[in-house]
């Protein structure tokens, strides 16, 4: 299995299509960085205290005298005025970026990066079909099985080496641009209490990288599934792109119907269960959807497994 791996991966960080695909994130994410700080030095002027404390006015005003706001609104302005209070009361400039600000922007570049594996997934069996190299591997003594294993491991792997370089790049960038002072920052909320609450910022932005990794490796999964139906790369990258770019839409289009809570795509963004999300249907909760998730990594599997295995290759 190991020479296996070490082959696979050779295969992915060999062609100049992977080099640039990570120096396209890299420039990405300093881009991103960029645009935040530019941002901020221009949103930032003027006295940060009178600001908060003219929202705070508007927003009491607004509770006060409007009788026609929902109460979804309305508790968003007690939300807003009960932090700006906090913020008043601790001296912190809510508009100044800090570290976590740009590690917790680069949580959003996870569907960039979805995208990028989704590539390298949906060509790693369908390429050995349009290179002729399939037979050589199917003559070695490893199993059909392992081989499929060890492309699916290596697809995974270098997954994980974009999620690293992107939360590694996005802290060193915040650290430089906004101070590494800021790393000591709380995470805050509005507890069930109605209070504001801290708690730690990095399982904060742990928590938001892994439910969008949650996505990444149901799209990739699918990926692969696609690369071992298809003999044609070009065919799988393809297909693969498109269910990962309009399954959403479709997704909203139908979510009048009960049954779309069963789709993947309705279940494939657990972030809907955040606190201030929903989900695509009322009725659906984080346990089913977990559900939902696993039935189908186990069919995108036992399918993909089945492709790969039983496929004739004499011609």
């Amino acid at each position: 299995m190991g020479n296996l791996l070490r082959n696979e991966n050779m295969k992915i960080y060999r062609r100049p299509r992977t080099w640039l695909m990570i120096g396209f994130l890299v420039i990405v994410l300093g881009l991103m960085s960029g645009l935040m700080k530019w941002d901020e030095s221009r949103t930032s002027k003027g006295d940060w205290e009178q600001n908060l404390r003219q929202q705070n006015s508007h927003f009491q005003t607004e509770i006060a005298n409007n009788q026609d706001l929902d109460s979804d609104t309305k508790e968003y302005f007690t939300n807003e005025i009960k932090f700006n209070e906090y913020y008043l009361e601790n001296q912190i400039n809510p508009h100044e970026l800090t570290l976590w600000d740009y590690v917790n922007s680069s949580a959003s570049l996870v569907m960039l990066i979805t995208i990028l594996t989704v590539i390298v997934a949906a060509d790693m069996i369908a390429a050995e079909f349009t290179w002729g190299t399939i037979k050589l591997l199917l003559v070695g003594p490893a199993s059909r099985t392992k081989i499929m294993a060890s492309k699916y491991v290596a697809t995974m792997g270098f997954a994980l080496l974009l999620l690293i370089m992107a939360f590694v790049l996005a802290f060193v960038a915040g650290g430089i641009l906004g101070g590494f002072g800021g790393i000591s920052q709380p995470h805050l909320a509005i507890g069930s209490d109605g209070l504001v609450h801290e708690s730690s910022m990095i399982l904060d932005s742990l928590q938001k990288y892994g439910y969008a990794i949650v996505s990444m490796l149901m799209y990739v999964t699918l990926a692969f599934m696609i690369s071992a139906a298809f003999r044609s790369s070009t065919m799988a990258i393809a297909f693969s792109l498109l269910f990962m770019l309009v399954g959403n839409s479709l997704t909203m289009i139908f979510s009048s119907y009960s049954w779309v809570k069963y789709l993947l795509f309705a279940n494939i963004d657990l972030a809907r269960y955040l606190p201030g999300g929903e989900p695509i249907r009322p009725e659906m909760t984080l346990g089913f959807s977990i559900g939902v998730l696993v039935a189908y990594y186990v069919l995108f599997q036992f399918i993909s497994w089945l492709l790969f295995t039983k496929r004739d290759v004499a011609t």
